[in-house]
């Protein structure tokens, strides 16, 4: 149906007769021509709500599905491209992504040049974004230049850098941190870790490392840097307080520093508390401490001398009645 099958209705208002209201009928079969009023005139001179017009409706609808789609599938913007060397010298690898999504498929295209020469970047499939490229040349003054090119159904954008072998080094953060406290040391935490796996030659290319630590009641780290080793014991903790620790790791002489490790936790050592007794416990120890035992008194019946001859004997009152009886007998 056409836009000429619409019928339009004018009438002027009841109270202000300068303002004329006007109302878009879609359908014919709305409208009687004889009357030359709206089907939906009801008796008594009022008029119901007109629908709105379908077609005002439709063209709202168009106009904002278009904006929608205009601003997902706007042509691609410049793609983010990143390389580094987690695993030096063996090689390093390429990361890309665009800032923001487009909603349609895209295509990358990544060149790696040394100089005059283009090397294979070997494409993961996990993450898809990301590739690795072999080191043909150690210590090579010729810088890399890495270009990137996206490509989708509303055009193409490229992004290009361009580094030194050296300048992307970056080890992956040491593992496997522990934190323990040291025995009768309230102010002493050992720390231990372990080299990132990646990092294929520590003796040859050797790490240095930063330690950083603070007690969860501050918000200010204390850092510690070393040049060889993987331990460290911290000297000057607050006793008793419970601490978080990280540590960072670094090629001797190339490169940036890594992320942080993950952080971990420990309390320096406490002495255990002493065991508290009342002041009943107190008494009955101190009485018990000083009382000793007093044996009962014996009672002297006679002295043995005159009877066995030597020195006096004490004994005790059943023996006395034996001996007495004894002497009755003889006398």
């Amino acid at each position: 149906m056409s836009l000429a099958d619409e019928v339009v209705l004018c009438r002027k208002s009841q109270f202000y007769p300068a303002r004329v209201k006007c109302s878009v009928w879609r359908n014919p079969e709305e409208f009687d021509e004889k009357s030359g009023t709206p089907l939906g005139i009801q008796t008594g001179g009022k008029m119901a709500s007109p629908v709105p017009s379908a077609c005002c409706v439709v063209l709202a609808a168009v106009v904002m599905v278009y904006a929608q789609r205009h601003s997902q599938m706007a042509s691609p913007k410049e793609p983010v491209l990143m390389c580094r060397s987690n695993n030096y010298p063996k090689g390093f690898y390429c990361s890309w992504h665009l800032p923001s999504p487009t909603y349609i498929p895209n295509a990358f295209n990544i060149t790696v040049m040394h100089g005059p020469r283009e090397l294979v970047c070997e494409k993961d499939a996990f993450p898809k974004n990301r590739c690795h490229i072999r080191y043909l040349q150690l210590f090579s003054t010729v810088k890399y230049k890495v270009t990137l090119t996206v490509t989708n159904a509303l055009g193409r954008n490229a992004t290009t850098i361009t580094f030194d072998e050296f300048a992307i080094v970056k080890p992956d953060p040491p593992e496997n941190v522990v934190a323990k406290p040291v025995s009768n040391n309230p102010r002493r935490l050992e720390v231990r870790w372990q080299n990132p796996s990646s990092w294929p030659d520590p003796e040859s290319f050797p790490l240095k490392f930063f330690l950083r630590y603070r007690p969860l009641i501050l918000d200010q780290w204390q850092h510690v840097e070393l040049s060889d080793g993987t331990s460290h014991t911290i000297t000057d903790a607050y006793a008793g307080k419970e601490y978080i620790i990280q540590v960072a790791a670094k090629d001797n002489d190339i490169g940036t520093w890594s992320d942080w490790s993950v952080a971990v936790h420990a309390t320096p050592w406490t002495e255990e508390p002493k065991h508290l007794t009342t002041e009943a416990q107190v008494a009955e120890t101190t009485t018990t401490g000083t009382s000793s035992f007093v044996p009962p008194p014996t009672t002297k019946i006679c002295d043995l001398e005159a009877v066995v001859g030597s020195g006096a004997v004490t004994v005790s009152w059943a023996e006395g009645l034996v001996l007495a009886a004894v002497g009755v007998l003889f006398i």
